[in-house]
């Protein structure tokens, strides 16, 4: 029996951790299916394979990019349309022009950032919803949590909880437990909402009484420049390292002995599952997806971002009690290499696949 083709669409082809992922799929899956990946805008970057993968990308013009995007799936209707986190006019589109066979992966829990964007999206959702009724919707989430936020903010329905999948053998290969607190990290995008300039605030708090301390900071985004200019003018800027995206990110994990984690919203968090697959202590906010990752080690939540005080008060607390902390990272590590493998993910996709 012929394998259906696959096609992975996404916003923009960019060094993101949901773009990225996608590369587990394209190595696992490109001798079982025929694999396509279609970029909606133009890509910042080229990061597949394309030995591997045939991929098409669309224009910035908004237009431009929903019809094109019409186009493509008239051309490939009767394939799998893997949508991850388009939102509900993509998803619309892809319906209307008669694809098949749609799996809208929800990894998110933001939907709409205004009263006008509530509008127009809700209604586009609550249209996906009539559609439903007619035409099959695999719906996804990548936690309990995403998916409790879809259910009661987007649509009525229970979408299907598949854990991201994380390359464990890669992180657990660096597993210690950590001694002694010499250098704290970040790693991620340096986007609003994840709050990197706590990060920075929390470690001047105790630069000064650490003077081997060391923060390193790892990703890219629009705060970049912003961030560097705090660096700069911190009487700790020589301790203070902006090393943009990083390759390596298990070697980076070693090199810590502490992650700091301050997003206001994630729908999961693979830098938390891969820092504690090598042993690695973190502190947190107060997502709930976080407990899910690191089974609800109440020592590893400071608390919610928006309460500075309360926050350093329990990094303060969890800074003298680091031995701790340290010891319940290495128990917290074997629990997530057991729940967070990517070959459960990448088999509970397989089954998927394979039933159209």
């Amino acid at each position: 029996m012929k394998s259906s083709p696959i096609h992975y669409v996404m916003w923009r082809f960019t060094t993101g951790g949901v773009e990225l992922s996608i590369n587990h799929y394209i190595d696992y899956f490109w001798q079982r299916f025929p694999l396509y990946a279609y970029s909606l805008r133009t890509p910042t970057q080229k990061i597949y394979d394309e030995k591997k993968v045939h991929t098409t990308s669309g224009k910035e013009n908004n237009w431009s990019v929903y019809f094109s995007f019409f186009l493509y799936c008239r051309k490939h209707k009767s394939d799998i349309f893997h949508l991850l986190n388009g939102g509900p006019i993509i998803l619309l589109l892809s319906l209307l022009a008669g694809v098949k066979n749609p799996i809208y992966h929800i990894r998110g829990t933001i939907y709409w950032d205004s009263n006008w964007q509530w509008f127009y999206l809700k209604s586009a959702w609550l249209l996906v919803g009539v559609i439903k009724r007619f035409f099959p919707i695999h719906f996804i989430a990548n936690s309990n949590h995403s998916a409790k936020v879809f259910h009661e903010k987007v649509l009525a329905i229970q979408p299907e909880v598949i854990y991201n999948g994380i390359n464990t053998g890669a992180y657990t290969q660096k597993r210690v437990q950590r001694r002694t607190l010499k250098n704290i990290g970040y790693a991620g995008r340096l986007h609003e909402g994840k709050n990197v300039e706590l990060i920075l605030q929390l470690f001047e708090s105790i630069a000064d009484q650490k003077p081997e301390l060391q923060l390193h900071i790892a990703g890219e985004g629009p705060l970049r420049k912003s961030l560097q200019a705090h660096v700069t003018q911190s009487p700790f800027s020589d301790r203070i390292h902006i090393h943009g995206f990083v390759k390596d990110m298990p070697t980076f994990f070693a090199s810590l002995d502490l992650l700091l984690f301050m997003s206001a919203y994630e729908s999961f968090g693979n830098v938390l599952v891969e820092a504690l697959l090598t042993g690695l202590p973190i502190l947190t906010s107060n997502i709930p997806v976080f407990n899910e990752i690191h089974g609800g080690e109440d020592d590893f939540t400071l608390g919610d971002p928006s309460y500075y005080e309360t926050l350093h008060t329990r990094f303060l607390a969890a800074i003298d009690n680091y031995e701790t902390l340290s010891q319940k990272a290495m128990t917290a590590s074997h629990y997530a290499e057991k729940k967070f493998s990517i070959d459960q993910h990448l088999a509970a996709f397989h089954k998927i696949y394979s039933g159209y």
